[in-house]
């Protein structure tokens, strides 16, 4: 209970509104959980995600499962929809979801090289000259786990002592907050948290518009090639 509010009360609030209601999950056990609550949907998190892991039933590391296992077990899980995410860049990861069972996908990394994206020119380089083994999940800029582009940073905090050095979230936030501010402001990628998926080779320089297009035609493209490979000779 925060404030007055239960999970109960807060479901029922944002029903009365209207409003559709997902949640985020790592494992089945989170999915099924999710759905108990109320959830109108649910986002699997596949590992290959960038950004924090929004596990929540258990620690984050027996919770690192790949997007292409987690998708199918959760749609077999639930009666909800189901949207994919983690690692899909173009449409053949769209299309692949599809297959899977999935309703829909979220996508973060690829939008973020985009014109649009609010983020620093820095970080944006950053994403499009990385490669796909080159990100970690880490602790070290807020606290809480997260995948990113493994930095000057990232690596000498890890380095510098062990977990129990790292303050919690938010605290930890808060003390690199000043430090990733300054680093923005400097151009300085060495110190900015460059959270990103392990899908970032396929990012592109180019306008929101233009991706989505893109995106639409290569998933109609790549579910064309499916149906041509499945019908018979």
């Amino acid at each position: 209970v925060k404030d007055g509010f239960t999970w109960e009360t807060s479901v029922a609030a944002v029903k009365g509104r209207g409003m559709v209601l997902i949640g985020t999950a790592t494992t089945v056990e989170e999915a099924i959980a999710l759905e108990t609550a109320g959830v109108d949907a649910v986002v699997t998190q596949g590992s290959e995600a960038g950004g924090h892991r929004a596990t929540f039933a258990a620690d984050f590391e027996p919770a690192m499962v790949g997007t292409m296992a987690l998708v199918p077990q959760v749609v077999d899980a639930v009666t909800v929809p189901v949207i994919a995410s983690g690692g899909i860049m173009d449409g053949r990861g769209i299309a692949a979801a599809l297959v899977l069972g999935a309703s829909a996908v979220q996508m973060g990394t690829a939008f973020l090289t985009c014109d649009e994206a609010g983020i620093s020119d820095t970080y944006k380089q950053a994403i499009l000259t990385a490669r796909e083994h080159e990100t970690r999940v880490t602790r070290a800029f807020s606290g809480r786990p997260a995948r990113g582009i493994v930095n000057r940073f990232m690596t000498e905090v890890e380095r510098a002592g062990s977990a129990e050095a790292i303050l919690p979230f938010p605290l930890q936030n808060a003390l690199t907050r000043p430090l990733r501010t300054a680093a923005a402001r400097q151009g300085r990628a060495e110190f900015l948290s460059l959270w990103a998926g392990q899908g970032l080779r396929l990012a592109r320089r180019q306008s929101a518009a233009s991706l989505v297009a893109r995106l639409a035609a290569e998933t109609d493209a790549a579910v064309r090639r499916l149906a041509a490979t499945s019908s018979p000779a």
